[in-house]
């Protein structure tokens, strides 16, 4: 209640600033014009609705519609496990669920005492909603039938908004329940509030605007960890000063508030952020091709995932000609992560050239060093070379790309503790993610989604595996990581006495069209790195020879793909083939059908994670879609997956969804169907769902027309 009534005052001070400004800007304004005024009759229209007075309306209505809706919903769902041994027998368990809404919704769109003064979109819906479930397992059979009401709000307003200073406001709320069946319904309130004050200047545009955003489920059971919560609060200033056409200056604050916490766990996450850059940018030189940036920034952290960083970093481009140009660029980070602290300070130089449009050259070199205070101390030196190479020939177009690294790493002071903040992951079925830092703290691990909004957690999301004090995480087919996501990690680990390490890696891609639409490749990745180890140290070194091997066939209508790849990875070797397709098999005016596959095959030799093993993947793919007319439509999908592996068995998943959609006049009616199966090695889980939604739209007053 306090937090609605402060983001109500929050909205009405903004209204209230704006007001003030644009009285300014209209005492200001110039005097009506003396020409004569053409007194014929404008074309025939319809006029917005006025709720004040015909001669000076304070609200123009140029659309308001009430609407009425009902949604629909049956599913199925069997659950089957399967027996192990004598410890476990066959359980086999049904539910079905209805559930039944009716809803009454307004939408109006419109303007507040003038278009130029204050613009207006807003919608609410108000309803009730009825559910029936059933179970049959062993032993009597149960059902409950609970029900509730829905309401729903979303107001958004503009002031000015051709003005020279502008502003927004927006406000919206979700209050409905979240039915279980044979548990207590949960209470979810969606909210989100803010607004902004904009400053349109061509020498000093500027903006501040604020967000608050809440999500909340509870539980009226207290024996429950069914409370979920997750609150973000954020107020943003940007402005940039644009001193002449080659100088200007750019500044961003922001201060954010975050709190997290997760159904079916007690675990909280909260954190309160401060964030501050300057980007000063100087361009120079002719046709101002080169130019001076320098960036500072500032964050600070306080809560449980605290992380403060300040770093200043300024670079150079010097554009010598239409070809080659040269970057100069320095760093100093200072990171401080769960009471680590560590300086960082580095040095890059590169260099590029470009020959006509056949090869682009870059050579760079680089320093750095890095302080710790509990932690490890490092010292790194590397360099880097890329040639790309493409020119056309008589049997088509050839490509190569070639990529060569050295780096040279010291790490010293002992039995210390590092730090590694937001390392990226990616998930790749069936190879694990391989962490970089060896003797990582499991209990320290921290993964988050690439665009940080997520959390996700140990044994729900992923596991971790070790051997031989190297670690990955496998992601697990039931948690919120999906095949290909990306996540970063946060860890520490445990620095063992002082070494060096030596790393040279080359990558090399070639390409060639062998005749019309038929290309081959090959790809070489190569990695040796040379430890100075002590007789107490556990990392190992990571070599790799990884070739890959392959032909891409494209049709205008279909295509195809063979892959080769070979992977001598001293951590988990393997061998695999993939195959790809994809085809459209019908295609026209009113429908399309398509389908695609890719097949792999992995053998992998066993050394560190699993032993030797052998795992096959299969995915498939089918959509449909038909247009009858105007105002009828249909679609379908399916897909399909089969995974196969020697030491964890076989899973396969089924996804099919089918949906019709009608509308005649203000009339609209949409039914959808799907059907969902798991099986796993000990486990199957099928599901199906029919849905239905009818929508009845009332016009009271249609958009006018321009005139």
């Amino acid at each position: 209640m306090k937090r609605s009534i402060l983001i109500a005052v929050g909205i009405t001070a903004i209204v209230w600033m704006i007001s003030v400004i644009a009285a300014a800007d209209e005492a200001e304004s110039p005097p009506p014009s003396t020409q004569p005024v053409d007194e014929s009759p404008p074309a025939a229209s319809p006029e917005p609705m006025s709720l004040i007075s015909p001669a000076r309306g304070l609200i123009r209505a140029d659309e308001l519609s009430f609407q009425l809706g009902i949604d629909a919903e049956t599913a199925r769902r069997t659950v089957r496990t399967d027996p192990l041994g004598l410890s476990r027998t066959r359980y086999d368990q049904k539910n079905t669920e209805s559930r039944l809404q009716e809803t009454l919704g307004l939408e109006s769109s419109g303007s507040i005492f003038d278009e130029r003064i204050m613009l207006y979109d807003i919608m609410a819906r108000w309803g009730l909603s009825q559910e029936r479930y059933t179970e049959h397992r062993p032993g009597p059979d149960i059902s409950t039938s609970p029900d509730g009401k829905i309401s729903e709000y979303d107001l958004r307003f503009q002031f000015f908004p051709q003005g020279k200073a502008s502003g927004d406001a927006f406000a919206s709320n979700l209050s409905d329940r979240l039915p279980r069946p044979f548990l207590p319904s949960l209470d979810r309130r969606r909210e989100r509030a803010g607004g902004g004050l904009h400053f349109n200047d061509a020498t000093l545009p500027m903006s501040l605007t604020y967000e608050h955003l809440f999500d909340e489920i509870t539980s009226g059971s207290r024996s429950l960890v069914d409370d979920e919560e997750r609150g973000e609060d954020t107020l943003r200033y940007e402005a940039t000063w644009q001193q002449s056409e080659t100088h200007a200056l750019n500044l961003e604050f922001e201060h954010e508030r975050r709190s997290d916490q997760y159904s079916g766990t007690r675990t909280r996450f909260d954190t309160e952020r401060n964030y501050l850059a300057l980007t000063d940018t100087i361009q120079f030189g002719h046709d101002l091709r080169s130019r001076f940036e320098t960036l500072l920034r500032y964050e600070e952290e306080v809560g449980d995932l605290d992380r403060d960083m300040l770093e200043l970093a300024p670079q150079l481009r010097l554009q010598h000609t239409d070809s080659l140009f040269s970057t100069y660029r320095a760093q100093f980070l200072k990171q401080s992560y769960q009471r680590l602290e560590t300086e960082t300070v580095r040095g890059d130089i590169d260099l590029n050239h470009e020959i006509a449009d056949m090869l682009t050259s870059s050579i760079g070199v680089y320093g750095l060093s890095q302080d710790a205070n509990e932690g490890a101390n490092t010292n790194e030196w590397g360099g880097l070379a890329n040639f790309s190479f493409q020119r056309d020939n008589r049997l088509g177009r050839f490509a190569s790309n070639l990529s060569l690294q050295h780096s040279d790493t010291r790490n010293s002071s002992g039995r210390n503790t590092g730090v590694v903040v937001d390392e990226s992951v990616t998930f790749r079925d069936p190879l694990p993610g391989v962490l970089s830092q060896s003797n990582v703290e499991h209990l320290s691990i921290f993964v988050r989604s690439a665009d940080r909004g997520q959390i996700y957690l140990f044994g729900r999301d992923y596991l971790v595996i070790t051997h031989g004090g190297i670690t990955a995480l496998q992601r697990l087919a039931t948690g919120l990581i999906a095949d290909k996501d990306t996540v970063l990690v946060s860890y520490t680990y445990r620095a063992y006495d002082s070494f060096n390490v030596s790393r040279d890696r080359m990558d090399w891609r070639v390409s060639q069209e062998l005749v019309k639409d038929l290309e081959a490749y090959y790809a070489l990745s190569l990695q040796e790195e040379d430890i100075n180890r002590s007789r107490f140290l556990r990392f190992r070194e990571r070599d790799i020879n990884r070739h890959r091997v392959g032909l891409t066939y494209r049709q205008p209508r279909w295509s195809s793909g063979l892959e080769l790849e070979y992977n001598d990875d001293s951590l988990d070797p393997y061998k695999a083939a993939h195959a790809n397709g994809d085809i459209t098999l019908l295609q026209d005016g009113r429908q399309q059908l398509s389908t695609n596959a890719t097949y792999s095959l992995f053998r992998f030799d066993g050394r560190d994670f699993y032993e030797t093993r052998q795992t096959s993947l299969l995915d498939m793919g089918l959509s449909y879609r038909y247009t009858f007319g105007t105002n009828l439509e249909a679609n379908a999908t399916a897909m399909y997956r089969f995974q196969n592996d020697s030491i964890f068995g076989e899973t396969q998943g089924v996804d099919l969804t089918a949906g019709v959609s009608y509308r005649i006049g203000e009339f609209t009616v949409l039914v959808e169907a799907e059907y969902d199966m798991l099986d796993l090695p000990s486990s199957t889980d099928n599901s199906a769902g029919v849905w239905l939604k009818l929508r009845r739209n009332i016009p009271v007053i249609e958009r006018r027309a321009e005139r």
